[in-house]
């Protein structure tokens, strides 16, 4: 009997240490929110800032933008990335978003929300939306986007 206890303690020692050890997974809402801050840093980093170099930290090699019935590929954004830095008037793009949906699967998550940017140069603001949707993959322990769709919404 004395051994029994003995076993039981030691084996609720080891399943204990077990538990400290292993990292806890993240749930969906936390995956979302990361997926989320991808969106906001490549809107901030590469359409608002320009940085061509930022493309690979939030997109997929293979990535690919369905834009007002263009394709567009990361040498695509890249290259307009190079003009736009050519042509700056020193006009700042502010991106806000609304996410309305998700979905997870395994690791891929699906969005759809409402891009609105604001641009200002001096006092003069212009304010622009698109409905946009967006796939996600999670590529060792990152999430970056595979895919995006955007359509302008008014004008």
């Amino acid at each position: 009997m004395k051994q029994l206890f003995k076993f039981l303690f030691i084996l609720t020692f080891v399943l204990s240490s077990c538990q400290k050890d292993s990292k806890p997974q993240n749930t969906e809402a936390e995956e979302f929110k990361r997926v989320e801050q991808v969106v906001q840093g490549v809107f901030d980093d590469v359409w608002a800032a320009k940085k061509e170099e930022m493309i690979l930290n939030y997109q997929t090699k293979d990535f690919v933008l369905l834009e007002h019935g263009e394709i567009w590929t990361n040498d695509t954004i890249a290259s307009w990335c190079k003009k736009a830095k050519l042509r700056d008037d020193g006009t700042k793009r502010i991106n806000n978003f609304n996410f309305f949906k998700a979905k997870k699967e395994g690791n891929r998550i699906w969005m759809a929300y409402h891009n609105h940017a604001t641009f200002k140069k001096d006092t003069i603001v212009g304010k622009y939306e698109w409905l946009e949707s967006i796939v996600a993959v999670k590529q060792d322990s990152v999430w970056k986007l595979e895919l995006m769709h955007s359509t302008r919404v008014g004008r």
